[in-house]
């Protein structure tokens, strides 16, 4: 149940331009950075036993129907709400903000996004079967807010919480007939890291790993109309913008408005949600409106607090979609401070 490993991380934050305030940055990112840890030697240390069962778990559940492998990742995903107390006690603490003070209610949401989430895992061995139903659907991809945004030709930055199947979510956009990149977190060892990455890119998808040279590539993107996108829900510590997000005061990446004010690309909130019938529907939002004049870091934080205030409008809609198993808070020292 890595929350991580199978989503799109955000550009946590980037090279200032000229007039942008560069993020403040934290105490653990003043830390000298620990060497790079040598790459994997050998088939087993590389993955392979794993890339094998993937391979194999795919082969498996291509034909198998709807209705049974979702059955199949509701069991798996109830097994792993009993089995993992930490993350399923940080998921009901998450969506209490809900249900305030009703255990019961926190608990219930908590197992169905467990078991969604397993259903989110089993869909991503079936994507290019997800995609061809989705596009079969009338009105199941909605891509308008998207063409109109890059017409202006400064490119477009969808972002997205992790909320329902958002890997279904970038093979959608991936259908607007723009170059689209996800930048990336690894998943799991280097081979299986490799079929995954290969299954995003065989459905148009681009990948851009987060590392040194992830900003760049995000910039030259951008710079060539081409859409960027960010799931940027997460608090993945260092530099972040503090905003008010489902009652709490959290911490969430502010990458992407930097991005934005630097190349004046529009932020486009937007989801994949899975419905009730086992289908799905891919949704974006109009952009959001330009920040106030003002400096950078107070822009910054006006974008940023809007990405989060459209987050928690798709959020609070479909709850149980959404997978917080991480915390959603960090020490109050630590974070920019508005």
């Amino acid at each position: 149940m890595g929350r991580g490993e199978l989503a799109m991380s955000s550009v946590s934050s980037v090279e200032p331009a000229p007039g942008l305030a560069e993020p403040v940055s934290t105490v653990a990112s003043q830390a000298p950075t620990p060497p790079r840890p040598a790459a994997p030697r050998g088939w087993v240390a590389r993955g392979g036993p794993q890339a094998i069962g993937l391979r194999i778990a795919t082969v498996l559940t291509t034909p198998m129907p709807t209705g049974l492998r979702y059955r199949l990742a509701d069991i798996g995903g109830s097994a792993a709400y009993a089995i993992l107390p930490a993350r399923a006690r940080r998921a009901r603490s998450n969506y209490s903000a809900f249900a305030p003070g009703d255990r019961a209610t926190s608990s219930k949401l908590a197992r169905g996004a467990f078991r969604n989430y397993a259903r989110t895992v089993l869909d991503f061995l079936v994507l290019e079967k997800l995609l061809d139903e989705l596009k079969r659907t009338p009105g199941a991809i909605s891509l308008e807010p998207l063409h109109r945004a890059l017409t202006a030709g400064h490119g477009a930055i969808v972002v997205t919480p992790h909320l329902g199947n958002w890997d279904l979510g970038a093979a959608a956009i991936a259908t607007c007939g723009s170059p689209v990149h996800a930048v990336t977190d690894p998943f799991g060892p280097p081979a299986v890291d490799g079929l995954v990455r290969a299954a995003r890119e065989r459905l148009g998808v681009g990948v851009i790993p987060v590392g040194p040279a992830s900003t760049k590539e995000a910039l030259r993107a951008l710079r060539r109309n081409e859409v960027l996108l960010l799931a940027c829900d997460i608090d993945k510590g260092g530099p972040g913008v503090p905003v008010s997000f489902l009652g709490r005061r959290v911490v969430l990446p502010g990458g992407p408005a930097t991005l934005s004010l630097r190349t004046g690309a529009p932020l486009i909130p937007g989801y994949m949600r899975r419905r009730d019938d086992g289908g799905h529907e891919s949704r974006l939002l109009e952009p959001l409106p330009p920040p106030s004049p003002g400096d950078a870091t107070a822009q910054t934080a006006e974008l940023t607090q809007a990405i989060a205030s459209s987050f928690e409008e798709m959020i609070r809609a479909h709850p149980s979609q959404w997978f917080a198993f991480h915390s959603l808070t960090r020490p109050p020292a630590e974070g920019r401070h508005s």
